[in-house]
């Protein structure tokens, strides 16, 4: 814990008498800016405020939601971040931010962004979160959470979440769509501007992560960034090429020359491609040789010298004399293909190769085209025929009753599943078209018998022992004999958790293209913000300009754990050797042994890392598999309230050891800044674990 550290990135300056200037307001009917100069000191304000505010308990706390306060911690272990991150909005990671001015690009259902100017600020996304959406409502009465009335803007999360973002397919270089996650603020952080060639600008940190022809970097090192002590620039020393979006391409990806040349240096195979492209194999084929392009062996299998799966040397289509033999008997192709079991087209190669002659067949039939071939067809108008289904529904005679009855023919399981399936779809519409077991809505959907006809054939026409499965879970449970636990850990979904992924209309596709850096300037300290994208691409679109989410973390200091660079314990944090109490009371001891142990594991996770980072693949999917805590630095902001909140529930004697360490660290920094709010809390709340005012 010795590594652990907190300061104050910003705070409201004279935050006791911001309060006090919110409370007086209630209470007056004066302009209370008017009268600033006549406010009392700082100080006595904080008296005022614990006695008119705090010590009666009045239950009006909102001017305390007023003056902020925001930290830097570093070097916590990761569960402290998420803890804290439990309780406060404004938690950001890694401090990579950006601008509040920054443009994001969101996109119709149709993946159009100009049509309606569906733009926002990042800035303003981050009110809209935090605040609420801006058409502000009176309440006259007191809600029913206990709301006291007054004004307020109502909440706008779950609609934020479902706007659709813009995101990068980083495998094939289009734009899809996402949805944000989370939008946090960061806190002021030195800005710098990064301008392209073609007019484009973003203002970011040095270490916010963009998106250029190389991969991921972060600007600074993209560009190689060198900076004076004042946060100016001094020099960029690289050539970087950061990806943008705009240009337009085709429905057939594959007609792109560019496209295609980048699909094949990543190694792709033509199925692949095919894939990619929703195309066939032969199609690609011709775009590749049009084109004049090599497409790289998918397998060892189409080297030199390599064989078919089905060679045989000594296959009788191969030995000449068999076929002379079979030739001077009047054989055809395929008779011959017949004796030799392989295919019309074997014969006719090896025919040729052997410069022999295939038998013709003499021009027309031996047989009557309409040998074998029995009844007629009726010209009937689409009414009359419509009218002979209707009457042989009524008219026909079935069963035993049928002229062609043959004394039933079919098994009893036969029958059994010929009404299975004519029941299914009541069945389905019973569960409104739910699986059972994945509860998953939609899809290739069976009829299950509950209790299968093998343990109960009584039941076995019992509409209520039906099920709905989709076809995957119905064979999964039949080929792997679990019909018995399904039954008896059978409980009826009727609200589906999953959807079948509902198709998506081509239309108009948009693919990234680089753009190099033509400056970068240094535009001073500024309020910050950043998002966490949700899905498989965390990326988005910013000012025109393929950035990072705030969630990635930079995997360099378990590689530099790996080889030795930095120490394990400034990577990965352990508890101390101590004794310890759990929860529940449970006491143990964390002895030198085990600790060392544990060192040794994460060192050995780090060495892991480094292997299947260097085998190529993706960082987050190789950090999935590090021990949790690794040591993680996050920006964290509150106002007054919120930060009292947050001690009552963490800075107590049952809470986590390293987030009780946090709150002791991050007090009396607190105490500088509101001295009067804060003894008070020490005399009446602090350690009590009541939920704060």
């Amino acid at each position: 814990m010795d590594r652990f550290r907190v300061e104050v990135i910003s705070q409201t300056p004279n935050p006791q008498q911001v309060i006090y200037a919110a409370l007086h307001q209630d209470y007056t009917e004066n302009f209370v800016f008017d009268d600033r100069d006549s406010w009392p000191s700082d100080a006595e304000c904080g008296e005022i405020i614990v006695k008119r505010l705090l010590a009666g308990d009045r239950g009006h706390y909102g001017p305390l939601e007023h003056p902020q306060i925001i930290f830097n911690c570093g070097y916590f272990p990761h569960s402290v971040m998420q803890q804290a991150r439990t309780h406060r909005v404004g938690v950001s990671f890694d401090v990579q931010c950006l601008a509040a001015d920054t443009v994001i690009t969101f996109v119709d259902c149709e993946g159009s962004a100009g049509k309606n100017n569906l733009s926002k600020t990042i800035g303003e996304l981050y009110d809209l979160w935090t605040n609420g959406e801006k058409a502000i409502r009176s309440r006259s009465i007191q809600g029913r959470n206990g709301e006291p009335p007054g004004e307020y803007r109502r909440d706008c999360k779950q609609r934020i979440r479902k706007m659709r973002l813009r995101v990068l397919n980083e495998q094939t270089g289009l734009f899809e769509v996402g949805h944000i996650k989370d939008v946090m603020c960061s806190g002021i952080q030195p800005v710098y501007k990064v301008t392209l060639e073609d007019g484009k600008t973003l203002e970011c940190t040095t270490n916010h992560r963009l998106f250029t022809a190389n991969g991921w970097q972060t600007m600074k090192d993209a560009v190689g960034l060198t900076t004076a002590s004042d946060g100016n620039v001094v020099s960029i020393a690289k050539n970087s090429y950061v990806m943008c979006n705009g240009l337009s391409v085709t429905d057939r990806l594959y007609t792109e020359k560019s496209w295609l040349e980048a699909q094949i240096a990543k190694g792709l195979t033509i199925k692949e491609i095919a894939g990619l492209s929703d195309c066939s194999i032969a199609t690609v084929k011709v775009w590749i040789d049009k084109f004049e392009l090599s497409l790289k062996c998918s397998t060892p299998g189409h080297l030199n010298n390599h064989k078919p799966w089905n060679y045989d040397p000594n296959a009788l289509y191969r030995n000449k004399p068999w076929l002379v033999e079979q030739l001077n008997q009047g054989l055809h192709a395929d008779e011959i293909a017949t004796l030799a079991n392989c295919s019309i087209e074997a014969v006719k190669k090896w025919v040729y190769a052997y410069e022999l002659s295939l038998n013709k067949r003499k021009p027309g039939r031996d047989e009557p085209w309409n040998k074998g071939k029995g009844g007629y067809q009726l010209n009937l108008s689409e009414e009359s025929r419509q009218r002979r289904i209707e009457n042989g529904k009524i008219y026909t005679q079935r069963g035993t009753e049928s002229n062609f009855w043959k004394g039933g023919t079919s098994t009893e399981r036969e029958l059994i599943g010929a009404w299975t399936r004519q029941i299914a779809p009541q069945v389905h519409k019973k569960f409104d078209f739910i699986c059972q077991k994945c509860a998953v809505r939609g899809g290739v959907l069976h009829a299950h018998h509950l209790i299968p006809v093998f343990a109960d054939q009584s039941l076995a026409y019992d509409f209520d022992n039906l099920v709905t499965l989709c076809k995957e879970c119905h064979e999964y449970i039949h080929q792997n004999n679990l019909e018995l636990e399904f039954a008896k850990a059978y409980s009826p979904i009727l609200e589906p958790q999953n959807w079948q992924v509902k198709p998506k209309p081509k239309g108009r596709k948009l693919r990234s293209h680089p753009v190099k850096v033509k400056s970068v300037e240094y535009v001073g300290e500024q309020m910050t913000y950043d998002l966490e994208v949700d899905g498989e691409w965390h990326n988005f679109v910013a000012n025109g300009l393929v950035v990072h989410n705030s969630l990635r973390y930079t995997g360099n200091q378990f590689l530099d754990a790996a080889i030795g660079k930095k120490d394990i314990e400034d990577i990965f944090y352990l508890r101390p050797v101590d004794y310890y109490t759990d929860r529940e009371g449970k006491k143990y001891y964390y002895s030198p042994e085990q600790r060392q142990q544990d060192l040794e594991w994460c060192l050995e996770a780090a060495k892991r890392y480094k292997i299947d980072f260097d085998g190529g693949m993706s960082e987050e999917h190789a950090r999935g598999k590090l021990p949790f805590d690794y040591r993680q630095h996050f920006v964290v902001s509150f106002n007054l309230r919120s930060f009292l909140h947050f001690a009552d529930l963490r800075n107590k004697k049952n809470a986590q050891l390293e987030i009780q360490k946090l709150c002791e660290m991050m007090w009396p920094h607190f105490e500088n800044w509101a001295p009067d709010i804060a003894k008070w809390y020490t005399t009446t709340r602090l350690g009590k674990a009541r939920l704060a005012p």
